[in-house]
């Protein structure tokens, strides 16, 4: 998203997430904080996107996941800071006991949606049970000048 000219704002809890991505992401424009998704770092301008991947880093502790609880309070702020006609793209990975409580959770959320606001839709793999499932939300109304990009590096 930065090579097309997005300002990206990329957190996690985890250092080791937020060093790797540094490596990845030298040069570019790219601001990494090491934090909860509970909350977001200041912004100038409300986001056009916001990108959740929870569950567990790769290759990490899977101990260390993110909580329903969180996921859902940072889901409310984002619903509250996303631009108008900017999208929530969320990955949840129900392969675990967490993160199968926190993808009923987000449906939960996603479903009780104003249809008149936003539009949701949900894809998984029906024949590949605990396989990663997207959810993509889009925000109706007027555009505004929202120009960051917000990833959740897990």
């Amino acid at each position: 998203m930065s090579e097309l000219g997005a300002q990206v704002v990329a957190l996690d809890i985890q250092e080791r997430a937020i060093q790797s991505t540094q490596q990845r992401v030298e040069g570019r424009n790219v601001t990494l904080h090491c934090m909860s998704h509970v909350t977001f770092p200041p912004l100038t301008a409300p986001p056009r996107l916001i990108v959740y991947n929870l569950g567990y880093l790769p290759g990490g502790d899977k101990h260390r996941t993110t909580l329903t609880q969180t996921t859902l309070l940072s889901l409310q702020e984002a619903e509250r800071i996303l631009a108008v006609d900017g999208a929530i793209s969320i990955t949840c990975y129900s392969g675990h006991e967490e993160g199968e409580k926190e993808e009923r959770a987000v449906l939960q959320w996603a479903k009780e949606l104003s249809s008149s606001q936003w539009l949701v839709s949900h894809h998984s793999w029906l024949n590949r049970p605990h396989s990663p499932s997207l959810l993509w939300l889009r925000r109706s109304g007027s555009p505004d000048k929202g120009q960051y990009v917000y990833f959740d590096l897990t």
